[in-house]
């Protein structure tokens, strides 16, 4: 169990952080013996812990107790731990030589984390705020100079690590669904529902501009296959013909998706109102963000959709500024799909600090528009689904790789070789730490002039190569919700195993939890030899009360 002590004012952010690193337990009790005390800011350090972690980047009781000197403060540094470089958005603090440090400042020998060892007392002092980082993550969000650090993930994998590191046993349930190592969100925003929407306009011209012209030159430069090229060349002749009525739309791709996708299901996400751009944060928002389409003109496609378990989304215009006209929006989707349970992205990802609790109020089950529009990574520093701080229900499911940021020029402008080098790297990371790695593939993306479809194709194959469990960004949130809905009521360590009793909702619909205990080596182990970690997985669905092992 781990007492926590903490200032008021980040009490819901401890609780947050708790959900995702979900291992027992609970804010300090006069009196409560705990295997681990972790202590921010100028708290009292209470004894009776078998390691005590003292966060923080101010000098405070702890370190005239300990004697530790401070000799350097240093603002918004990067900290290496591992071979890992993480951003600290706030200050920190190094102390002078303590031998090899946990954690240090990059390009420096400076140490950031220390291990202060007595014979009765294991101690580790951090020296920057914890929780101010997971506070400062989970709302303001990286920067695009970090966003290919999953920074959150680090900050729980190294408290992970330093508990173990001290020999004591760990009960976690991951994030990671039973029988799988992560889970991938598969998602299409549909800006572009149809060229036939589009009659002598910035779209049409544009397309025209790039499958004729732009692909004969990446086609001479060997660029371009000449089968794309020629697909190109048919698609803008074929354009006369859409509009008639007598040859299929090129840019609806729908039933190609299904194809792609056979046997798994993905979510689109959908505007609900033609020629309505919405508004920015302070005025109108670009008259090109308005779609020439809406939700009541797709819907044969959309049925299909429906008809295979696939999941239709609000691509929202105003839901993240307006209470009123984000319930508006919601109930387009609600009259094609028949579902009341509505998830949401924001067009262009429009967000601020005050839109999960408007989009609360509009009665959205979460959101997925935490992510990058000119990159890709982790916004939020996590591949978890978590909850906004301030609100009650709404749960954010954030965005992690989007299409168009990966290969369009003023971008990330990559080729097809180096989007996938940096995609297989996140999906590794992913495959490391767990969470839902959320893929946005825009509908028209497959089709000409992008053919996107071949790099779908293999990317599919990489994550279940990785054995992630690929599904909707509602099957997604409703298994974070059945983990955050665990609760740890006994946890009894011995020598042999470790007891444990806990309640979970029971969720047929997505798959099982993962209840994981470590076990460290410990006796019998050289002073000199790192700890050797093993654990023992457990699968359940609903509560649980059972002793895991040793193997």
């Amino acid at each position: 169990m781990i007492g926590v002590i903490a200032e008021d004012s980040m009490k819901p952010v401890v609780r947050e952080f708790f959900e995702l690193f979900k291992t027992p337990w609970e804010f300090y009790a006069a009196g409560a013996t705990y295997d681990v005390l972790l202590v921010t800011g100028n708290a009292e350090c209470h004894r009776g812990a078998k390691l005590i972690i003292v966060y923080g980047s101010e000098k405070g009781r702890f370190d005239d107790e300990c004697n530790l000197k401070i000799n350097g403060r240093h603002d918004t540094p990067e900290i290496v731990y591992g071979n890992q470089a993480i951003p600290v958005y706030g200050t920190a603090v190094s102390f002078e030589d303590q031998g090899n440090p946990l954690l240090r400042i990059k390009n420096t020998d400076r140490s950031v984390a220390v291990r202060l060892e007595s014979s009765d007392l294991r101690r580790v002092r951090v020296g920057y705020d914890l929780f101010r980082e997971i506070k400062h993550l989970l709302t303001v969000g990286q920067p695009e100079t970090y966003a290919s650090v999953p920074s959150l993930e680090l900050h729980i994998a190294f408290l992970r690590d330093l508990i173990l590191d001290a020999g004591l046993p760990l009960v976690e349930i991951p994030p990671r669904p039973s029988g799988h190592n992560f889970m991938a969100c598969l998602t299409h925003d549909v800006d572009f529902a149809g060229m036939r929407f589009h009659k002598f306009d910035r779209t049409m011209f544009g397309f025209v501009y790039r499958a004729l012209f732009v692909s004969t030159v990446k086609a001479l430069k060997g660029e371009l296959p000449g089968r794309k090229w020629l697909k190109n060349i048919q698609a803008v002749l074929s354009i006369p013909l859409v509009y008639a009525g007598v040859k299929k739309d090129f840019l609806v791709n729908f039933d190609r998706y299904l194809q792609l996708e056979e046997g798994i299901a993905s979510t689109f996400y959908l505007i609900p109102f033609k020629n309505s751009p919405g508004r920015a944060e302070n005025g109108p928002a670009p008259r090109i963000r308005a779609a020439k389409y809406d939700v009541a003109d797709i819907v044969p496609d959309l049925k299909r959709l429906t008809a295979s378990r696939y999941e239709l989304g609000l691509h929202g215009i105003d839901a993240w500024r307006d209470a009123e006209k984000g319930r508006q929006e919601r109930d387009r989707i609600t009259e094609v799909s028949g579902d009341n349970e509505v998830g949401v992205r924001m067009h262009w990802l429009y967000f601020s600090m005050d839109a999960p609790g408007i989009l609360e109020q509009s009665g959205f089950s979460y959101d997925s528009s935490v992510g990058y529009n000119e990159t890709v990574g982790y916004r939020a520093g996590t591949t978890q689904v978590f909850k906004p701080l301030g609100v009650e229900t709404l749960l954010e499911l954030p965005l992690h790789i989007m299409d168009t940021a990966l290969f369009y020029p003023g971008r990330m402008g990559l080729t097809e070789k180096e989007a996938y080098e940096f995609v297989k790297k996140m999906v590794t990371e992913t495959h490391e730490h767990g969470g839902a790695l959320t893929i946005n593939w825009h509908q028209r993306s497959i089709g000409p002039e992008r053919f996107w479809d071949d790099f779908y194709l293999r990317m599919l194959g990489e994550l279940k190569a990785f054995n992630g469990y690929l599904c909707t960004a509602r099957q997604a949130v409703r298994w974070f919700k059945k983990r955050r809905s665990a609760s740890f009521h006994r946890i009894d360590p011995s020598i042999t195993g470790v007891a444990v009793r806990l309640t979970a909702s029971h969720d047929d619909d997505t798959p099982p939890l993962l209840l994981r205990a470590y076990f460290p080596a410990g006796e019998g182990q050289e002073e000199s030899t790192a700890p050797q970690i093993r654990y023992t997985d457990l699968s359940f669905n609903g509560d649980l009360e059972t002793t895991l092992h040793r193997n």
